[in-house]
């Protein structure tokens, strides 16, 4: 279940109440509600509600929810108001500090959660996938405990391919994300975009719903041949800064962060798009979630929190290097 989901329902129970409420009294109603939640978890939720000025602290009494947590109410999911994924996005970027040349700094994390009984089979997508460029990164993260997680699910953190719109902004280029979309792939080379969306007039969660749209069917050849489709991320950089973002690139596949991408001549089409800008480029470069969508089409059943975390870099590792039991 999508996080933003489970704290719209706990600002749902606190309105209900005009005396502070406790962590264990709403565990219990979110079961009600056939949310599962520890104690532990609805704290932790807590405190970010608290840190957003949905709700108020009374120490042991409990919590109320303020008037800014019932217009969050009002305006339903939060996550799911238009802007919000680009909002959430430019965040990101701004906060992390990757330095592809040190191999140093702070990335930009996609979180995965999924059954622990499927570790192995997510742990395979995504060390093949990264060996032919068909994710943004080979570098993950294992978390057995996430506070929010249900009962037998893990975490597996993955860069997000942000993290290049903030590398890029630290070495002075500016990039404008344009879309995502699916790409026709042909001997691992992308082609042309077969359908796309919007940054700038979609959320979050219709971004995961696009993906999940895109792998409704296993494509055995792509993992294979590299023939199928893809996910990528159209950007438009500067056409004098073309060679920069390739020594960016060359310098990323060093430490295991290798996509497929092409950048295109000034005013010419990248994947059967013109750039829109004056002396601008297109960039276009294979997105974090295919592996995300073959699991799907596998039959795990895996949920995707986009751009979820500020993380250093550090506590990544080589997929291929994870020690995982069958």
């Amino acid at each position: 279940m999508n996080i933003e989901r489970k704290v719209i329902e706990i600002l749902k129970i606190l309105s209900e109440h005009s005396d502070p409420v406790g962590a264990r009294y709403i565990a219990t109603r979110l079961r009600e509600r056939g949310i599962n939640l520890t104690e532990q978890a609805v704290r932790y939720h807590l405190r970010i509600l608290d840190e957003r000025g949905l709700t108020k602290n009374y120490g042991l009494k409990g919590r109320v929810i303020t008037e800014k947590g019932r217009r969050e109410i009002e305006k339903g999911n939060i996550a799911d108001r238009i802007g919000y994924g680009l909002g959430r996005i430019h965040e990101c970027i701004f906060y992390a500090d990757f330095d592809p040349e040190r191999g140093r700094g702070k990335v930009i994390a996609n979180l995965a959660v999924f059954p622990e009984n499927r570790l192995v089979d997510v742990v395979e997508v995504f060390r093949k996938c990264g060996d032919k460029g068909l994710a943004f990164s080979k570098m993950v993260s294992l978390e057995p405990e996430l506070p929010f997680a249900g009962e037998g699910e893990i975490g597996l953190y993955y860069l997000s391919s942000f993290t290049l719109d903030s590398i890029l902004m630290r070495n002075g280029i500016a990039s404008v994300l344009r879309f995502a979309g699916s790409i026709e792939m042909s001997d691992f080379e992308l082609k042309r975009f077969t359908q796309v969306i919007g940054f700038e007039e979609s959320s979050i969660t219709a971004l995961d719903l696009f993906i999940q749209r895109m792998f409704t069917k296993r494509e055995p050849d792509l993992i294979n041949r590299g023939d199928g489709e893809i996910f990528g991320i159209y950007r438009e950089i500067p056409f004098v800064a073309r060679n920069r973002v390739r020594e960016i690139m060359d310098a990323l596949s060093e430490i295991n962060i290798s996509p497929i991408y092409r950048i295109g001549e000034l005013d010419d089409a990248v994947c059967g798009v013109p750039p829109r800008g004056v002396n601008k480029v297109g960039f276009v470069c294979v997105g974090p979630s295919t592996p995300i969508g073959i699991l799907r089409s596998e039959g795990v059943d895996i949920e995707v929190h986009v751009s979820q975390e500020i993380l250093e870099f550090d506590r990544f590792v080589d997929v291929g290097d994870l020690e995982v039991m069958n």
